[in-house]
């Protein structure tokens, strides 16, 4: 049965089998493996990464292109969790000088961290030192076989990186030293390997199958490369496929392709079949792929787990079986098993995702200082021509460089002129996670989703970018070996409503009841009851220009403590007083610094630079107020946060958030449900419900008046069908999603 395919690059119209198309071609491209002749696939070696015009060009290229010789021949750059990023050709000459001794079985990198969340000092020589390991902050001092195992991880790691090098060098340089160092390498270790992986912590020579797979797929890369040396004889290519590269991927395949470890199984299979042409393990990896494309990524085109890590993580992992796929003339960037569900997907998605700067927001577990991979995107840019994917290389680079094995390969000389994409606030209904974007570049990102897998116990937490600084953040996460992950996957470190001082409940609601508005008004509304059982909370965000207001709402059955919660970068100040509070606020990592009992608003800041965020936050009756500390990405850096309390049965917060200068002529109020921000002549005043008043009246769930002046000058509602101000109507007709007026000046 034969049906209907997307179109390819060029327009023409593909058909393929409902089932065998990918097989088909795998074993077609692979029939090297049954024919025994290997310079039948893909025109000889190199075939996976790169073939012999690719090399060819890359030659020439790192001759006459500063930027690209300097990733090859470049200093290296370094990073205390990720020890060093080697270019190529220092790299490959450094191993050339080196005794190849395999490690025993490493261990788990996430061993290697601090109880303050730290990583450790990595010996120099990556080896194990009875002396121990001292934190890179604090400095206390780990010692025994849990940390040696993690260096013996990170030595196998090394050794795969620095045969892929040596491979590349041979490919560059055509200096034969390197092509039979790595065959070295690759020797030693057909010897060495004790067997495949069983399960994904047993068997194997690195302690999880995720980290078997991660090292494999530069060796065989390694592999490939240099079969085109001499470097290698035919006994040295048996010992290698039959006692390292393919038990190490059928090991694999036995582990399974579920989550992230799933992708990096299928690829490292798949990379793996192509550098020793095996049409069963190229099948399954492509048969694999397509599965994991049709049934784990998320229809919104992000991976389910988080996008900051655990969305570029896999994709990663395809990119090198894209790669090695494409090589052999299997195009995986443009399937789509789904609608909409493709590697292509996966690159765009996240630009909606990301903070103006191209920073990622740090929702679930991940590392807390994250952005767009630059060196993913060289990829997009070379596969697809977007130019959203070329913007984002060229922004990449301003900040950071071009780096990573694709800008090598692969990257173009670019002019740096490519125009933004349009952004715009979205919805991401597989995370559950709501984008709101001002007209300027405010960005807040609202989680009301369900706990996935990597997930944390922040239901309705928020995040806030604005003036080109992160002002609200989520922590994201530590080296999970430290024992204080719970604080930063607990409900605490978030910036949310948090009920009895308990962590939520994980979740499976996706309760988005509103996301509608326009250019200058819009709104988003999400519900909980499983959060907290028994409780009902309801939060509104209302983003008024590139101001934000968070409207909570709690109900309960019972008398419940009720701690709204909020943290922000740089230096806090408030305006706030009182007598002393009532209770006590006992968080473990939190130091409380004030507390006070209030009637009123509180007025808060937090400044960085010339800019500041300010903070007006109304509770519906007497509320404790904390001011606080908490740790950061790390307990060795901490920020300053602010706990309102308020018990009872039920309780409604109203916080405003308005980026501003410092210094700058900013007013913001609040009278029942209309809230006034003037900024000097300019006034928005926004309802928070229906409203009888004359200034404003609107029977919309939400609506904007902007003054200037005192006169109007823009209307808007979400889920409304009038407004007027005063005794002139602004808007009227029929109810809708939303709608917007300029309005004209009074005669």
């Amino acid at each position: 049965m034969w049906r209907r395919g997307r179109r390819n690059a060029r327009g023409e119209e593909i058909f393929w089998r409902n089932c065998d198309v990918l097989e088909f071609w795998a074993f077609l491209v692979a029939g090297v493996a049954m024919t025994g002749d290997p310079q039948m696939a893909a025109g000889g070696r190199p075939s996976v990464f790169l073939d012999s015009a690719e090399a060819a060009r890359l030659r020439k290229e790192i001759r006459i292109l500063p930027w690209k010789r300097d990733l090859y021949e470049g200093t290296e750059t370094t990073s205390p969790v990720w020890r060093r990023v080697a270019k190529p050709g220092p790299d490959a000459r450094r191993w050339l000088e080196k005794d190849i001794v395999i490690p025993a079985r490493g261990g788990h990198f996430h061993h290697f961290f601090c109880e303050c969340g730290n990583v450790l000092t990595w010996p120099k020589d990556l080896q194990p030192s009875p002396e121990g390991y001292a934190c890179t902050a604090c400095g206390r001092v780990y010692k025994g076989e849990r940390y040696d195992a993690a260096v013996r991880r990170e030595m196998h790691m090394a050794l795969a990186q620095g045969a892929l090098n040596l491979g590349l060098a041979w490919q560059v340089e055509q200096d034969e030293r390197f092509a039979r160092k790595a065959a070295e390498i690759l020797r030693k270790y057909a010897a060495a390997y004790p067997g495949p992986h069983t399960g994904i912590v047993e068997g194997g020579i690195i302690y999880q199958s995720l980290c078997e797979s991660m090292w494999v797929i530069p060796l065989a890369a390694a592999y490939d490369l240099i079969l085109d040396s001499g470097a290698l004889t035919e006994k040295d290519r048996a010992d290698i496929e039959q006692n390292l590269l393919r038990p190490c991927a059928k090991g694999l395949v036995a582990c399974g392709t579920d989550g992230n470890w799933g992708s990096w199984h299928l690829s490292a299979v798949g990379v793996v079949g192509y550098a020793i042409r095996d049409p069963e393990l190229i099948s399954y990896a492509l048969r694999s792929f397509r599965d994991q494309m049709a049934d784990q990524l998320g229809d919104d085109g992000l991976w389910p787990e988080s996008v900051h890590t655990y969305h570029f993580f896999p994709l990663q992992a395809f990119l090198y079986l894209a790669e090695a796929a494409r090589h052999n003339g299997e195009d995986l960037y443009y399937l789509e098993e789904r609608p909409g569900k493709g590697l292509r997907a996966m690159f765009r998605a996240p630009l909606e995702y990301a903070y103006p700067d191209l920073r990622l927001p740090a929702i679930n577990d991940g590392w807390w200082e994250t952005w767009l991979p630059g060196q993913f995107y060289e990829l997009a840019w070379a596969r697809y021509r977007d130019q959203a994917f070329r913007w984002v290389v060229e922004q990449r680079a301003k900040a950071a460089g071009r780096i990573g094995l694709w800008a090598l390969l692969f990257g173009e000389d670019l002019p740096g002129d490519a125009p933004a994409p349009p952004l715009r606030s979205r919805n991401f209904p597989v995370l559950g996670i709501v984008v709101l974007r001002g007209p300027g570049d405010s960005m807040l990102t609202f989680d009301y989703g369900p706990f996935l897998g990597h997930g944390q116990l922040d239901k309705m937490g928020v995040t806030l970018h604005a003036r080109g600084k992160l002002w609200a953040a989520d922590y994201g996460t530590p080296g999970y070996g430290s024992s204080i992950l719970p604080w930063y996957t607990g409900t605490a470190s978030h910036n949310t409503v948090m009920v009895d001082g308990s962590n939520q409940e994980r979740t499976t609601e996706r309760r988005l009841t509103l996301f509608a508005g326009g250019p200058h008004l819009e709104a988003a509304v999400a519900e909980t009851e499983e959060a907290y059982p028994g409780v009902l909370h309801r939060r509104s965000i209302v983003r008024a220009g590139d101001d934000f207001i968070i409207v909570d709402e709690l109900q309960s059955g019972k008398p419940r403590t009720f701690d709204w919660l909020f943290r922000g970068e740089g230096a806090m100040s408030a305006v706030a007083s009182g007598p002393p509070a009532e209770s006590e606020l006992v968080l473990e990592h939190v130091a409380v610094r004030k507390s006070l009992r209030i009637s009123g608003p509180v007025s808060l800041s937090w400044r960085q630079g010339e800019d500041e965020l300010r903070l007006n936050l109304f509770c519906d009756d007497a509320a404790d107020v904390f001011l606080a500390r908490c740790p950061a990405e790390t307990a060795a850096r901490r920020v300053e946060m602010i706990a309102a309390r308020r018990t009872g049965m039920r309780a409604r917060f109203v916080a405003v958030l308005t980026p501003a200068s410092v210094g700058e002529d900013l007013r913001v109020s609040i009278d029942g449900d209309v809230v006034r921000i003037r900024r000097r002549d300019v006034e928005d005043v926004v309802t928070l419900g229906p409203v009888l008043s004359s200034e404003p009246a609107t029977d919309a769930r939400f609506s904007l008046v902007r003054l200037v002046s005192g006169r109007p000058s823009l209307g808007a509602v979400v889920q409304g069908s009038a407004l007027r101000w005063r005794d002139r109507v602004l808007i009227e007709g029929p109810v809708r999603g939303w709608a917007q007026k300029t309005i004209a000046p009074e005669p």
